[in-house]
C-alpha cells in the first residue's frame, strides 16, 4: 500500500485555513449575490409603481366624461415612451378598469373580459395601495429555469372625482433587470474573486509567518534538540529564552526531563564504575600484572596524549579507559592467564578473545563510549591485520591507537615472570624499525618515541 506524502505541521495548517476560506467566499458571494439581487428587484418595483402612478395621475386630470378612446391615447403615450430605456423592465400590455372589473380602455384592441373583484382586483379599490402580483422568490425562480419573467402591478386611480373607483394594471417584461443582474454578479464575482485573492495571499503570509515566528522555528529546534539527545547527545538542551506560553512550557518541560534521565542515567553509569572498579579489584586478585600493567599504559597513554595537546575531559577519559582495557581477562582462565610459558594457539585464541569480553562489559556506559572503543580495538593495526574487527588506518579511533602503542611499550619494557623487560633501548630501536610495517599509528609512534627520548632524558 502506498504511504501519503507526507505534510508539515505549516501545511496542515494552512490547508485547513485554505478551505475554510474558500467555504465562507463561496457562501459570502452567494448571500452578497441574493441580497443584490433583492436590492435590484425591490428597485425595478418602485420604478414600475412610479411608472403606474404617472400614468394614473394623466388620467386622473381628465374630466369625467372622458370617452375609452382618450383614455387609450394617454396608454398608449405611456406605453411607448422614451423612458422605458432608463427603466429595469418594458411594457408588455396596460389597461384601466373600473370598479365593477369592466376593462375600460386596453392598449391592445380587441374584446377583454371582466376582472374578478373578489381577489387583488378588487383588493387595490378597497384598500386605495398598489399591489405587485409577484415577489422576489418567484422571479429569481424564473430565472433559474430559464423562463420568461414578467410581472403585474396595479394601482388605484380616481377617475372624475376624488374617491378611488378604478385600477390601472401594467404587465411588466424584466428581461432587462435580469440581464443587468447578470452583468452584476458577474462584475461583482470578478472584484470579490480580485480583492479575496490580493486579501488572501496576505493573510496566508502573514499566518505562515506568524506560525514559523509562535510555533514552528520552536518545533523544529525541539526535534533537533530531542533527536540529539536521543542519539546519546546527553548535555544538548533547547536553547533559551522560550516563549511565555504552551509552546515555551512545553519546551520548559522537555529540558527539565532531557535534565531528570541525564541525571538518572549519570547516576547508572557512575554505580556502573564503581561496579567495574570491583571487578578491578577482582582482576588484580586474580593476576596481579594485569593490574600494574593497566597502571603503566594508562601512564604511557595519558604522557602521549597530553603530547597531542588533548583536553582534560579527553585525558581523564584516556586514563580510566586504559586502566580497564584488559578488564576482559576477567573471563580468561587462569592457567591460561597465568602460564609461564609461551601459549598454544588455542589458548592464544582464548586469550585474544579478552578484547571482545571488555567491550560487552563497557557497553552499558553510553556516556563513555570511548571505554568501549579502547577496550574493543586496541589491539587493531593501522594496516588492517589486527583483531577482533580488522579495522585499518583512521577507521581506529585516536584513543584506542594511543593505548594501542602504550600497551605495546609496556608489554615490551615491563617485567614479567617469566622474562625480563628490555632495555628501553632496545626498544625504541624496534619502534624505529617498525613504525612504517603497518602495526601502530606512524605519526603517534614519531611523537612517542620523541616523547620516550625526552622522558629519559
Amino acid at each position: 500500500m502506498q504511504r501519503l506524502p507526507k505534510l508539515s505541521l505549516t501545511h496542515k495548517i494552512l490547508f485547513w485555513l485554505l478551505t475554510g476560506f474558500v467555504i465562507n467566499i463561496y457562501f459570502l458571494v452567494i448571500i452578497s449575490e441574493a441580497e443584490l439581487e433583492k436590492a435590484m428587484l425591490d428597485q425595478t418595483y418602485k420604478q414600475a409603481e412610479s411608472y403606474l402612478l404617472g400614468l394614473s395621475l394623466q388620467l386622473e386630470m381628465m374630466p369625467p366624461d372622458t370617452s375609452p378612446e382618450q383614455y387609450r391615447a394617454i396608454l398608449l403615450k405611456g406605453f411607448s415612451s422614451e423612458r422605458h430605456g432608463f427603466l429595469h423592465f418594458s411594457p408588455i400590455e396596460i389597461y384601466l378598469y373600473s370598479s365593477t372589473g369592466q376593462v375600460i380602455s386596453h392598449t391592445k384592441p380587441g374584446y377583454h373580459p371582466d376582472k374578478p373583484m373578489d381577489g387583488v382586483y378588487g383588493q387595490v379599490i378597497r384598500e386605495k395601495k398598489p399591489v405587485s402580483s409577484s415577489d422576489t422568490s418567484s422571479i429569481i425562480e424564473n430565472r433559474e429555469k430559464n423562463t420568461h419573467p414578467t410581472i403585474d402591478i396595479i394601482v388605484p386611480v380616481r377617475l372624475g372625482g376624488d374617491e378611488v373607483n378604478a385600477g390601472l394594471e401594467a404587465e411588466l417584461d424584466l428581461e432587462k433587470l435580469l440581464h443587468q443582474i447578470t452583468l452584476n454578479d458577474d462584475a461583482y464575482e470578478k472584484r470579490i474573486l480580485l480583492l479575496t485573492s490580493f486579501t488572501g495571499s496576505l493573510l496566508f503570509l502573514f499566518v505562515w509567518w506568524l506560525l514559523h515566528l509562535l510555533a514552528i522555528r520552536h518545533i523544529n529546534r525541539f526535534s533537533n534538540t530531542m533527536l540529539d539527545f536521543g542519539s546519546g547527545t546527553l548535555a544538548r538542551r533547547i536553547p533559551l529564552p522560550l516563549p511565555n506560553d504552551e509552546i515555551g512550557d512545553l519546551g520548559r518541560a522537555m529540558n527539565a526531563m532531557a535534565d531528570n534521565i541525564s541525571l538518572l542515567m549519570q547516576e547508572q553509569e557512575n554505580n556502573y564504575l564503581q561496579t567495574l572498579q570491583a571487578m578491578s579489584k577482582a582482576l588484580a586478585a586474580k593476576d596481579a600484572y594485569t593490574q600494574s600493567h593497566s597502571a603503566r599504559v594508562a601512564k604511557y597513554a595519558v604522557l602521549l596524549g597530553k603530547h597531542l595537546g588533548l583536553s582534560e575531559e579527553k585525558l581523564n577519559i584516556l586514563q580510566k579507559g586504559a586502566l580497564m582495557h584488559d578488564l576482559g581477562k576477567i573471563g580468561v582462565p587462569d592457567a591460561i592467564l597465568n602460564k609461564p610459558g609461551s601459549l598454544t594457539d588455542e589458548e592464544f585464541a582464548i586469550m585474544r578473545s579478552h578484547a571482545q569480553y571488555t567491550a560487552t562489559i563497557m557497553r552499558p556506559l553510553h556516556h563513555f563510549h570511548e571505554f568501549l572503543e579502547i577496550a574493543a580495538w586496541h589491539h587493531e593495526h593501522w594496516d588492517g591485520t589486527g583483531y577482533p574487527d580488522g579495522l585499518s588506518g583512521e577507521e581506529i579511533p585516536l584513543l584506542a591507537r594511543i593505548v594501542s602503542i602504550a600497551d605495546t611499550w609496556d608489554a615490551m619494557t615491563g617485567d614479567r615472570v617469566y622474562r625480563k623487560g628490555m632495555p628501553v633501548d632496545k626498544a625504541l630501536s624496534i619502534l624505529e624499525k617498525e613504525w612504517n610495517w603497518g602495526q601502530w599509528d606512524p605519526q603517534l609512534v614519531k611523537i612517542f618515541i620523541a616523547m620516550i627520548r625526552q622522558e629519559e632524558i
